[in-house]
Order: structure tokens, then C-alpha cells, then sequence
């Protein structure tokens, strides 16, 4: 495995690097909004300032884990949602969900990693990205790190 772009490796233990840009420019947004709109709309502004440091708090809370000594996958999506925990070998498969603007340009672009567990499919956000390219990056070192690829694998598919 080459070096971790997306993640940072304590032991055996791989932590998703929470990519700050996103949240960054949407912040900013929100903000400006709320400075233009304070005089007119005062209400809105305290909304938007309160949806920002909703934000912020959401993206600090935010966590994907592989454990590759207990063969686990952890997940928190925001801070309203308990941190869910699975095994690798109920890894199903990966969701790439890409959103449009007016169905031409790509705006946003996320990953998720499904698992079947007990019958029922379960399903973690690992990261976003504004390209399928960086996505695709995301899956690669996912995959790599999970050994799903590697032979003898019951998991390994053709790439």
C-alpha cells in the first residue's frame, strides 16, 4: 500500500481524515448570507449562525474507523446519530451518490460503504469529494486497507 491520502494509520487502527473544505465554503456561505441579511431579516442571520455552528460541531463529531485487529468498521455520521460499529466480512459493497446541478455539472459527490447484517442492509458515509475522480481515490485506499481485493479473499472481486 502506498501512502494514505485519506487517511491517517495508528497501528492497525486507520482513521478517515474529515476533508475541511467542503464544510469550510459552505460555512463561509451561510455566513455571508447572515452578515448581508443581519439588518433586514435579523431571525434568518441567527438561523444561519446557528445551522454554521451546527455545522462545525457535526464535522468535529464526525468519524470513520477501520480496526483491522478486531476486523471492524466504526461509523458516526453526526452528533444526533450513535457511532454504529460492523465486521469486514459483512462488507456488501460500495454507493457512490453524485449530485447535479441541472443534471450537467457536478456539485457534490459521496461515498458510502454498505453491510448485511442480520438480513438487513446498513450503511456508513465514509467521505465527499466534488469529483468522481477523488472518490474513486477514496474507494482504492478503502478497498486497500479492508484486504478486499487480495487474493485468497472470499471478498476479492475483479478490478
Amino acid at each position: 500500500m502506498n501512502t494514505l491520502n485519506f487517511y491517517k494509520k495508528d497501528g492497525n487502527l486507520y482513521i478517515f481524515k474529515n476533508q475541511p473544505v467542503f464544510i469550510s465554503i459552505l460555512s463561509l456561505f451561510f455566513i455571508v448570507i447572515a452578515i448581508l441579511t443581519f439588518k433586514d431579516v435579523r431571525i434568518l442571520s441567527f438561523v444561519l449562525i446557528a445551522l454554521v455552528v451546527l455545522i462545525v460541531i457535526n464535522f468535529f463529531a464526525k468519524k470513520f474507523i477501520i480496526d483491522m485487529d478486531r476486523q471492524t468498521v466504526t461509523g458516526k455520521h453526526s452528533i444526533f446519530v450513535p457511532a454504529q460499529t460492523y465486521p469486514i466480512q459483512d462488507f456488501a459493497n460500495f454507493e457512490v451518490v453524485a449530485t447535479k446541478y441541472w443534471g450537467l455539472i457536478t456539485t457534490n459527490v459521496m461515498l458510502s460503504i454498505h453491510f448485511y447484517v442480520d438480513g438487513k442492509k446498513k450503511r456508513l458515509t465514509i467521505g465527499q469529494a466534488l469529483t468522481h475522480k477523488g472518490i474513486q481515490k477514496m474507494v482504492n485506499e478503502t478497498e486497500d486497507i479492508m484486504n478486499i481485493n487480495q487474493e485468497g479473499n472470499e471478498r476479492n472481486r475483479p478490478l
